[in-house]
């Protein structure tokens, strides 16, 4: 989990108490890989549009009206979009090949794994608080199944949009409707998030550790900025010349199905 500020941020906003005021923000992360220099991450926040903006070259807007998603590929020159009939659409082939049996056992396997991950998570608080940028956060640890292990620091000083604030509980609240019907692992899912809504506050820092055996992976991600601007119209939109590629999820499904 590389961005584990930006992914844990937008899973437990729903929870998180928070000051609200009408200003945008702009939040800037340095990102830091196996002790090493990563890059910079900036997430904009505005009334009804998310961005994510990844050091790696992969951007990502959320539409908080539409509940569209899209996904920009720096590097590729291109992009592809999720809206909410896709979801409707990937929701409908998932239930139509749960009739075979060879997924029935494939989605049985996922739903033991992921229960065993949900049912292992622990989430509690270090006792540890400091400063990230000027706020005082409160640090959180979650554990999962000695497989992985995240430090979140958290505030609750940061003044969040709160017309965002109302939109993200619709966004969130449609995904969840949808992606329930996803098969037996959305159980785990839930189970996941209840846990995780302990945690309350705006992560102004993040450090995730993934141990695999022979694979080990730190990464760390931590706010050195946050600006309340007015952020500009074009940063909700993609790139000129940039071309717009399938939904590759849509297409894997389409044609894994042939």
């Amino acid at each position: 989990m590389k961005h584990a500020f930006s992914l844990l941020f937008i899973l437990t906003a729903g929870t998180a108490t928070l000051s609200y005021a009408a200003e945008d923000l702009t939040v800037i992360s340095n990102v830091t890989t196996n002790g090493k220099p990563g890059g910079i991450d900036t997430s904009y926040i505005s009334g009804d549009h998310i961005r994510h903006s990844q050091s790696e070259g992969t951007d990502m807007i959320i539409d908080l009206k539409t509940g569209t998603m899209t996904n920009i590929n720096e590097k590729k020159k291109n992009y592809f979009v999720i809206t909410k009939q896709d979801l409707e659409t990937m929701q409908a082939k998932m239930a139509e090949r749960m009739s075979d049996p060879k997924m029935k056992q494939a989605m049985a396997m996922m739903q033991g794994l992921g229960s065993s991950m949900a049912s292992s998570t622990e989430v509690k608080k270090t006792g540890v608080t400091r400063k990230v940028a000027g706020y005082a956060c409160e640090e959180w640890l979650i554990s999962m199944g000695g497989v992985m292990t995240i430090t979140e620091c958290v505030t609750n000083d940061l003044k969040y949009p709160v017309q965002s604030w109302a939109a993200m509980m619709d966004f969130n609240e449609s995904m969840r409707k949808t992606m329930s019907g996803f098969g037996p692992s959305a159980k785990a899912g839930a189970d996941y998030a209840e846990k995780m809504k302990s945690i309350k506050g705006f992560p102004v820092a993040s450090s995730s550790t993934v141990d695999a055996g022979a694979v080990k992976i730190t990464t760390a991600s931590e706010v050195t900025e946050i600006r309340r601007d007015p952020i500009p119209a074009s940063t909700w939109q993609v790139p000129q010349g940039f071309t717009q590629v399938e939904n590759p999820m849509l297409k894997s499904m389409r044609e894994s199905g042939r």
